[in-house]
Formats: C-alpha cells, structure tokens, sequence
C-alpha cells in the first residue's frame, strides 16, 4: 500500500520510529520546566542570533557524574528533547533511587548497568579509563576525575582509548581529534545510541520553528547601517571582503584556538 500524504514536504519526510519509546516520562522529580530565553542575557541583549519561539519543552537531569558504587537495572528508554541521543531510567538497587543516564546502542529494557569498583566491561556500565581495555569504544567522558561526562555525549557518538599508562590515557574522539586525560577519569562503555539521527529531514521552515530556530538573513539583504554587506544598487554582492556583522574577517584567519596537544591525525 502507497504511503498517503498531504503535502509534498510529506511525500520526502524522513523521521526516524519511536515505537520503543515511553511516551510519558519515568521519572516525574528528574524533569523540571525552563524558560525559553530566546538566545538573550540577563540585560535583555540577543548573544545568540536567530533563536526563539519553539514548542515548550522540558529539561530531564541526567546523571554524567557516575563515580559511585551502582547497581541498577533499566526501567524504560525515552525521547529527551534537549538532546539528539536517548535517555534511559535506571532503578538503583544499592542506593533505592532512580536517575536518568545517557543511553547506549543495543542498551535494552532489563539490562543491569553498573558503575564504581565492581563495574565489569560491558555496555552501559562506568568506570575509571585505568580498568578500560586498549581499543575499546567509550562515551561520556569526563575530563577530569570527579566532574561530570563532557565528551561524545552526542547521538552515534563515540570515542576510542588507543593508549594508556600509568597515569595517563589517549583517546580518539569521533571527530579525529587527540585527547590527552587522566586515568581516573570516568567513561561508560558502548557507542551512544539513536546512531541514525542524521538521516531526518526538516523539509520544512515551519519544522525548525517548532525547535526554536528563527531564520537566518543574508548581510548582503541589509540596509547598511545593520550590516556591513548591506545596501547598494540591486543585488550588488561581489567587490567586498567577507566580514561580520560587527567588521571582523571571516575567512583566511583562525576562528578559534586549539588547546589540545594532538590535532586532527
């Protein structure tokens, strides 16, 4: 049977199946409601350009700092919409309580997930780089011992331990990029799951209105006085250097500094 739809941007959507999803978040006390800042300061200025509007949604606290003696059991999988990757509940036997984490690829309803001194090698238990074998694929990574996970936290996400010493370890992240850390940080095993994130398709602008993105103008539409590529006769776009809204060149120059020890092999 032919799909039915309504509209061209329909006949090519692509989302991706929720069917193993709780529709109803687990854990009510994990989830609290956030103002929507529209990409402005405390003063009221914009810092962060074409923001605003968007479906309400709430925020889950996840539990990146799993450095404690656990043992829990996973109690559902969720949709988080402040994140690309699933979440999942665990029920934690030791300490009575429940918690959100970051959930992995092939983690199931069922599965026991551990973390501390007893942690084995398995998917979605956390314990220090020092017990991770050389080669193994790791997420949520802290960056230094007793802070929370900071790295590949991303759907599909993940990085490889290609190195270790006594007090050192080398990772790869999924970018290429070489990391130098602490063997007593703490990472979970396993790849980050909803692996296939990349395959949707917006199609639509009214789609990226609900997720609380604003269009983007091009400088060269402008009046003069709201960029520096603005004005001119008709559509005058050439015989002028790339700037920023505020002067700066943005091509030919560095945009950033690397404070890593090992680039992009």
């Amino acid at each position: 049977m032919k799909n039915k739809f309504t509209s061209l941007t329909q006949k090519t959507l692509i989302n991706l199946s929720k069917k193993k999803l709780n529709k109803i978040p687990l854990i009510k006390k994990m989830i609290q409601g956030q103002k929507n800042k529209a990409g402005k300061n405390d003063s009221g200025k914009i810092t962060v350009y074409h923001k605003g509007g968007g479906h309400k949604k709430k925020y889950r606290k996840i539990n990146f700092l799993r450095n404690e003696d656990s043992i829990g059991i996973i109690t559902s999988l969720e949709y988080d919409p402040y994140r690309t990757a699933f979440i999942a509940s665990v029920y934690d036997f030791l300490n009575s309580d429940y918690f959100y984490i970051v959930a992995p690829k092939n983690l199931t309803i069922g599965d026991i997930v551990k973390s501390g001194f007893n942690a084995e090698i398995k998917v979605g238990h956390s314990l220090t780089l020092m017990k991770i074998p050389v080669g193994s694929f790791i997420h949520n990574i802290s960056l230094k011992n007793n802070k929370k996970a900071q790295l590949s936290r991303s759907a599909g996400t993940s990085s490889q331990l290609i190195e270790k010493t006594s007090k050192y370890c080398r990772i790869v992240l999924s970018s290429g990029e070489h990391k130098f850390l602490s063997s007593t940080c703490h990472a979970t095993i396993g790849t980050v799951s909803n692996e296939f994130s990349f395959f949707k398709k917006i199609n639509k602008a009214g789609r990226n209105r609900w997720l609380n993105v604003r269009p983007t103008v091009r400088g060269v539409a402008m009046n003069p006085i709201d960029h520096p590529h603005g004005g001119g006769e008709g559509k005058s776009s050439g015989g002028r250097s790339s700037v920023t809204p505020w002067g700066k060149p943005t091509k030919n120059g560095k945009t950033r500094k690397k404070r890593s020890k090992f680039l992009k092999s």
